[in-house]
């Protein structure tokens, strides 16, 4: 029942949102919904069609792209004079390494060739995401960091289930899964934009 109640959820939810926070929000956040619930509805309505899945993939690209702006512009507003930690680092190897092999493994299983073009130009932009919010949470740790670091590995996991739901194991756990992840990380992003960031000693504003 998830499935089909979650497209309700999100407009819902969103209008609660524009209510009580519309002042914290930015045209960048509105196309990251736009692109969100894009995605949503032609994963919902898809069935066997390869043009609808083309599309969900290509709006969710787009979607990533919107997300690694939302975090850029956040970590661009504020000079940082420390290094990426070791931890950091190897998280972001780690991630680079996983989603390769994910991208392989569907490549492999796929036969569109057009949809595999796609799937490269997503996970370039996954690794982007995986990069930015690695850096985010690396360099403030904060909630905000927190909450866009989570929310961002959320949504990347999301299509990773999403995928694999699609092409290989057609499981009602999975999906249902999958599905929670996906308004788990639009919640966690909404809660990125309205909390105000913590500041620090080795932190300088731009003027």
């Amino acid at each position: 029942m998830i499935i089909y109640i979650k497209p309700l959820i999100i407009p819902s939810f969103l209008l609660y949102a524009l209510v009580n926070n519309y002042n914290k929000f930015n045209p960048n956040y509105y196309l990251f919904v736009v692109l969100f619930y894009l995605n949503e509805l032609l994963l919902l309505f898809w069935e066997d069609s390869a043009q609808l899945f083309r599309m969900a993939s290509i709006a969710s690209f787009f979607c990533y792209l919107s997300l690694i702006n939302l975090g850029y512009k956040s970590i661009k507003k504020i000079k940082i004079d420390t290094a990426p930690s070791a931890f950091t680092l190897f998280i972001l190897t780690l991630n680079v390494v996983f989603l390769c092999a994910i991208l392989y493994i569907l490549i492999s299983a796929i036969g569109d060739e057009y949809l595999n073009i796609i799937l490269v130009f997503n996970a370039i932009a996954t690794v982007f995401l995986g990069v930015t919010a690695v850096l985010y949470l690396g360099k403030f740790a904060d909630k905000k960091a927190f909450y866009y670091f989570f929310g961002s590995i959320a949504l990347i996991f999301n299509d990773i289930f999403a995928a694999i739901g699609t092409y290989f194991v057609e499981n009602v756990i999975l999906n249902t899964f999958d599905r929670l992840l996906h308004f788990t990380s639009f919640y966690l992003i909404y809660k990125f934009m309205i909390t105000d960031k913590k500041k620090a000693k080795n932190l300088i504003t731009d003027s």
